[in-house]
């Protein structure tokens, strides 16, 4: 409750004790009407106000990412610190090998923000998990990597084959069975997908388990700087500016921790231009390189096929997301609780305006942390 609220109340109290004590009402009631206002008083701290944060005050900042260079804004604005200094709270970070445990984490009240793909939080939403897309993270930044010793004309090559991928519902599996299906190939009938982390796909392709992997960066370089592997198609040439990762906010953060959720945004929006600057290429590469634990051979591809954005309100990206959710309804991944098929759209997944609260505190913010 803020000053003026109560003000307002202290004010209604005296007035009403100066009234009641002219017109001779007695000291008793008097004093229940004291009691009362200031009981008022004290139940209003611990109730919710409209237009008013409620809920516990925040002291840790729970954070999910994954081992791709996609999500390098937030190695950037944690190991760089600007999280802990703007914020004041205690950062734990969690890291998931694929965006569907990511979203059960979510769903399990585990993390308040999470870097995922833009994919796994559809049919988590759709099953009624309290989330929204806030921003953009990156578009495209996956591909396809066969053995060495096999030919890739098109899709029809991969006929017979099998493909490690990430699991059903994350953006790479989305991205793969659309593909097939586009160009007349059934998934799971001519093509075999295995679903796999990219670590567990790495390996696989090593030991020659199976013919092939489509993963996001940096996975791809991992293979052709050791051999064990050739970079055939990016996933841009399979649906181009397709969605990729995104960052997604719980609702109580956006709700009753608004100030804090505007904060975080800012910092990605500032990490993503810092990205971007090629002043800054060095210091980004020494940080991913220790992050995701690979030889500069490999960060030397940096960003690769990744592009990095941030604003929800673009048009193209939009309707990118508008027909992930189209091509998840046609898989059939997006069920209710109760197991009803639905069709969700950008409407049910994305909050744009936080976003342009966000800017308005960039200025200050890159005064604060560049300039301190």
């Amino acid at each position: 409750m803020n000053k003026i609220k109560i003000f307002i109340m202290l004010t209604f109290l005296i007035e009403k004790v100066m009234d009641y004590r002219t017109r001779g009402v007695s000291k008793t009631i008097i004093t229940i009407i004291i009691v009362a206002v200031l009981f008022g008083i004290g139940i209003g701290y611990y109730l919710y106000i409209p237009g008013e944060p409620q809920g516990e005050e925040l002291t840790v900042l729970r954070i999910g990412y994954q081992p791709s260079w996609h999500h390098t804004s937030e190695f950037i604005i944690v190991d760089k610190g600007w999280l802990q200094k703007i914020t004041k709270l205690k950062v734990e970070e969690k890291e998931f090998p694929t965006g569907p445990p990511e979203m059960e984490a979510f769903i399990a009240g585990e993390l308040d923000i999470a870097y995922v793909g833009a994919a796994p939080p559809i049919p988590a939403i759709a099953k009624g998990m309290k989330a929204k897309i806030v921003a953009v993270v990156n578009t495209e930044g996956s591909s396809l990597v066969l053995r060495p010793d096999l030919e890739f004309v098109n899709a029809r090559s991969l006929k017979g084959m099998r493909i490690g991928c990430y699991p059903p519902g994350s953006i790479q599996d989305t991205i793969l069975r659309y593909w097939l299906k586009e160009n007349g190939l059934q998934p799971g009938v001519d093509v075999e997908i295995i679903a796999m982390g990219p670590r567990e796909q790495i390996e696989a392709l090593r030991a020659g388990a199976i013919d092939g992997i489509f993963a996001p960066d940096p996975m791809p370089y991992v293979a052709l700087v050791n051999g064990y592997g050739k970079i055939v198609m990016s996933s841009g040439e399979m649906w181009p500016h397709h969605p990729c990762c995104v960052l997604l906010m719980s609702e109580d953060l956006l709700m009753n921790h608004r100030e804090l959720a505007k904060e975080v945004l800012a910092l990605h929006i500032l990490a993503q231009e810092y990205i971007k600057n090629q002043e800054n290429k060095d210091e980004v590469i020494h940080i991913i390189t220790n992050r995701l634990d690979i030889p500069s051979s490999v960060a030397s591809f940096f960003p690769g096929t990744t592009k990095f954005e941030t604003d929800p309100h673009n048009s193209r990206w939009l309707k990118g997301i508008d027909y992930m959710c189209q091509v998840h309804y046609e898989l059939g991944y997006t069920k209710t609780p109760e197991g009803q098929l639905i069709r969700l759209t950008h409407n049910d997944i994305v909050d744009m305006s936080l976003y342009d609260e966000a800017l308005n505190l960039l200025p200050q913010l890159k005064d604060y942390l560049w300039h301190d």
